[in-house]
């Protein structure tokens, strides 16, 4: 694994003069293993089925050669540091320096948006209980990417019910977030009515912002062109 790591000089002159800093080392909790094991296999498995070029992909040149590159043995390196990491309650920054030390920013950053994307809720589960608008990830591209979820298994099996559901949800995605977030979403579900359904009440509850939004979206186009 390959570290970037830049030395704090005044660290180095306490340290050479008796006085290094302690370092807190992760505790691995054993019972977490196990299943930290499994998520990693899970994560790593998926992502290089989804991107097979990357199982090995030998630097051009002879300086990044020495650098962390994507092959099986740094795959695998990197399946270890994922189960460790994640049985030791590792943060974020942490888990994403190993992953890219292993095998390159490129193919680390890549695994880790997939890491994200496994978190999303099961649009299904969504689609069960519309109410529960708790179970929406925060961050805002994850938040969409769980509405475009929704909609699309609506697209896949499209029942009046599960319609209305889809709408309930992002009317309440728009009062617990940023409202553009649903503008696609409801494009798109508005699109799959069918001829003999009812508009749902939920759509009153967004329309208003999904219209501000646009509206806010064309007067920053405009001031843009303007300048």
């Amino acid at each position: 694994m390959h570290l970037n790591w830049t030395h704090d000089p005044e660290v180095v002159v306490r340290g050479l003069g008796g006085t290094w800093p302690r370092a807190a080392l992760p505790q691995l909790d054993p019972d977490r293993l196990p299943e930290a094991v499994t998520f990693a296999r899970r994560a790593v498995c998926q992502f290089l089925t989804a991107r097979p070029p990357l199982v090995h992909r030998l630097p051009n040149s002879e300086t990044r050669r020495g650098g962390p590159w994507p092959s099986p043995r740094s795959w695998e390196m990197t399946l270890r540091l994922i189960a460790f990491a994640t049985a030791a309650g590792s943060s974020r920054d942490v888990l994403s320096l190993l992953v890219r030390g292993t095998v390159g920013d490129g193919p680390g950053l890549e695994l880790l948006a997939s890491l994200d994307r496994m978190d999303l809720p099961d649009p299904e589960a969504l689609l069960a209980d519309p109410a529960g608008v708790e179970l929406l990830p925060e961050r805002g591209d994850l938040r969409q990417a769980a509405l475009d979820a929704v909609v699309a298994a609506v697209r896949a099996r499209p029942e009046k019910p599960r319609w209305d559901a889809a709408w309930a949800l992002l009317a309440r995605a728009v009062e617990t977030g940023p409202p553009d977030l649903v503008v696609v979403p409801a494009t798109t579900l508005a699109a799959l009515r069918r001829q003999d359904w009812d508009v749902p009440p939920a759509i009153e509850r967004l329309t208003s912002a999904v219209t501000l939004s646009r509206r806010a979206d064309h007067a920053a186009t405009r001031t843009k062109a303007t300048r």
